[in-house]
């Protein structure tokens, strides 16, 4: 199983993310479920980002969770939000 810890920014974007809209929060909840069971799980389309320690989670088309691994099983989420945030790093 991974362990998972959340910086602020992912806090404050997540609230922001989320805000009123449970059919994105019930899919982001199954993603992070999916991650923390078998982070290998073909739906969540593991990439790395080039060039940088950073990695994504799917959570659906044109949303990702942006993370990097602490130890070979712990995650630190720093963001999240529309796919093309990928260029913010």
């Amino acid at each position: 199983m991974i362990a998972t810890s959340y910086s602020p920014k992912y806090l404050t974007e997540r609230k922001k993310f989320l805000k009123n809209n449970t059919k994105l929060a019930d899919k982001t909840i199954k993603t992070i479920f999916l991650f923390v069971k078998n982070p290998q799980h073909p739906s969540l389309n593991l990439e790395k980002l080039k060039g940088t320690k950073i990695w994504t989670l799917r959570v659906d088309q044109g949303n990702r969770i942006f993370f990097y691994w602490i130890e070979d099983s712990k995650a630190l989420f720093i963001d999240i939000g529309k796919h093309d945030k990928y260029r913010e790093y």
